[in-house]
């Protein structure tokens, strides 16, 4: 079995970090358009671009969450039913993030292990931190403007998408 996992530190409180990770606002920003709530069984969708065996929406559960410091979703999307689970740990100068997706099962799962820990630079190291200062400067969400997905696509991602495409059953 696959996992994703990304470990970033920002130079941000803990209070700042985990409203980006619990506002649905911050959220389409940074991640996708959603309708998330945090609370404990809160059932959301996250929208994105359809791909090969996916219809752009992923279906998620809020299955656990201990604020400030910790939340787990399920994340089940086209061909996976994962979990995703976030930590959050006060650090010297900021916040650290681990964020962990398992349950990826077989050669599919692993390709779209793949495709998600390389998208996961950019949400992790470029959107997120982003978004996080414009928290900082007092700026509101601007969900009008969300990162588009394709700029968010590397060449690594596009061929294996192609390649969980070629692997998806034809109907």
């Amino acid at each position: 079995m696959s996992a994703v996992r990304v470990q970033r530190v920002y130079p941000h409180p803990i209070e700042r970090v985990w409203r980006a990770l619990t506002s649905a606002e911050r959220l389409a920003v940074w991640l996708m358009p959603n309708d998330f709530e945090p609370r404990v069984g809160h059932r959301f969708t996250l929208t994105t671009e359809p791909g090969p065996g996916f219809d752009g929406v992923v279906r998620c559960e809020v299955l656990e969450l201990d604020e400030p410091r910790a939340m787990t979703w399920s994340w089940k999307g086209g061909p996976i039913d994962t979990r995703v689970s976030f930590e959050l740990r006060e650090v010297t100068g900021g916040t650290e993030l681990t964020v962990v997706q398992t349950g990826f099962r077989g050669a599919k799962g692993w390709l779209i292990a793949r495709m998600l820990k390389i998208g996961s630079r950019t949400l992790y190291g470029k959107n997120l931190p982003e978004e996080l200062e414009r928290m900082a400067q007092g700026a509101p969400p601007d969900a009008a403007d969300p990162q588009p997905d394709a700029a968010c696509m590397s060449p690594e991602q596009s061929v294996l998408r192609r390649l969980v495409a070629w692997l998806s059953p034809r109907s």
